[in-house]
């Protein structure tokens, strides 16, 4: 047979290809690319066959059962596994093959334009050396597929001796689909990795086991709250397997980190000027040793301290203890579900501004003071459910209220006179009152107010 018209590179994983051992298989997976002749010549292809050896072949590596084949491109499809004897492939007698055949799904397919990738993965014998990896090209140079003729190439592998290997260590969202790294908090993290190790310890960033066992993968179903690096430890040797007479494990590793877009911090201590666009959640103690700038929500379950100044040109929430060792300049609304406590003073001062509060009490064992002058809106009331105290007079439109035990003098504006009690007896008990015409206020005696 003639070579092919295509272009065929492979890529293999572990690379090199690796030989099982006895009591641990191991997976070999190979992908070939398909491309386009370098010349630019236009091929067309209606069929391609690629096979591996199912048994040994003049000592060489082999696969132990049928690979798993698969295609990348959806003009492509693989119709037919099969382990077929090595004359139907033209080659010698007494050997086996894998083999898969792939053709495109449509003939305007059959010009190869674009590279197209086949895999196949499957468990690799204990055999090492070359393992063949045949292909068998139906293709031409027109569109006549009557005109196509066989070609074959035989790419020859190395199948090494098992190494200890630890790599592809990644994390993915719960749906396992591309590598990440970036979540959101407590979302699933699955983490997997690739090795011929036995057995594995997976440690989060505080060194924490967070999961042990032969298994190549994990899942966080909480995810995680903050950016963390995990550390992955493996090991050729059982974790049932002890130490005894000095032996000593040989241990790879592999470190993986995985940020959080949305942190819970324990604690955050800011030198300079820490700047929020969006929400700010503390569950512990938030300290800024200079401006403290929040344009969005901060929340704060616990205590927050501001050296300097605290500016939030929005919502702020305190769920906990707000202390302000300097100025605290709210824009927007300063929401306090706890205690608000001001050792110094609280102005509310601007015309546009109001200070709203269900019930003001003074400091505990003393009086509440007031030192201006207040004003009661027209249409509220003032309700006091007690005493009433007024040093001075008490006025209402103007003109001075007459209390309990307050002295006065009446006088009749209609016949002008001041009423006054004679000193003329009627009988023992009794006196008759009389008006002092010239109108001059009487200053003997006043008339005692009471209440019944």
């Amino acid at each position: 047979m003639s070579d092919p018209l295509l272009s065929y590179r492979t890529a293999t994983r572990p690379a090199p290809l690796q030989a099982s051992s006895p009591g641990t298989p191991v997976k070999g997976t190979i992908n070939l690319a398909v491309a386009p002749p370098p010349g630019g010549q236009d091929v067309y292809c209606d069929q391609i066959k690629v096979a591996v050896p199912a048994n040994e072949q003049g000592g060489g590596a082999f696969f132990t059962e049928q690979p798993v084949f698969s295609t990348s491109s959806d003009k492509w499809i693989t119709t037919t596994f099969a382990q077929i004897a090595g004359q139907e492939l033209g080659l010698e007698a007494g050997t086996t093959w894998w083999r898969a055949i792939f053709h495109p799904v449509a003939e305007e397919y059959d010009l190869i334009r674009d590279p197209v990738d086949f895999g196949l993965s499957g468990t690799l014998s204990t055999s090492t050396g070359s393992l063949t990896y045949l292909i068998l090209e139906h293709s031409g140079t027109t569109t006549d597929r009557s005109s196509h003729t066989n070609k074959k190439a035989e790419l020859t592998l190395v199948v090494t001796e098992p190494v200890f290997y630890l790599q592809g260590f990644l994390a993915r969202g719960a749906e396992a689909t591309a590598p990440r790294t970036k979540f959101t908090g407590g979302s699933p993290v699955h983490l997997s990795w690739e090795s011929n190790g036995a057995f594995f310890r997976l440690y989060d960033g505080d060194g924490h086991i967070v999961h042990q066992g032969p298994e190549t993968f994990f899942t966080l179903e909480n995810g995680v709250t903050n950016d963390t690096t995990f550390t992955l430890e493996a090991s050729m040797s059982p974790e049932t397997q002890g130490n005894g007479n000095g032996f000593e494990p040989i241990y790879q590793y592999a470190t993986l980190t995985v940020t959080v877009t949305d942190p819970t911090l324990d604690r955050l201590t800011v030198s300079g000027d820490l700047s929020a666009r969006a929400g700010v959640e503390v569950a512990g103690t938030l300290s800024a040793n200079e401006d403290l700038t929040v344009s969005g929500l901060l929340s704060a379950r616990a205590r927050v301290e501001v050296a300097g100044t605290l500016s939030a040109n929005e919502d702020l929430t305190v769920s906990g203890v707000l202390s302000a060792n300097s100025d605290l300049n709210v824009a927007g609304d300063l929401t306090v579900a706890g205690d608000l406590t001001a050792h110094g003073n609280v102005s509310a001062v601007d015309d546009d501004k109001i200070f709203r509060i269900r019930e003001l009490r003074g400091p505990y064992g003393s009086h509440l003071s007031v030192n201006s002058s207040v004003d009661v809106l027209s249409g509220c009331d003032v309700s006091i459910h007690d005493a009433l105290r007024v040093s001075g007079h008490l006025e209402r439109g103007g003109s001075t209220v007459v209390a309990d035990g307050d002295r006065i003098g009446l006088n009749n504006t209609h016949y002008p006179g001041w009423l006054y009690a004679s000193a003329y007896h009627e009988d023992g008990d009794r006196r008759k009152p009389f008006v002092w015409d010239p109108g001059n206020r009487v200053v003997e005696s006043y008339w005692q107010v009471s209440r019944d």
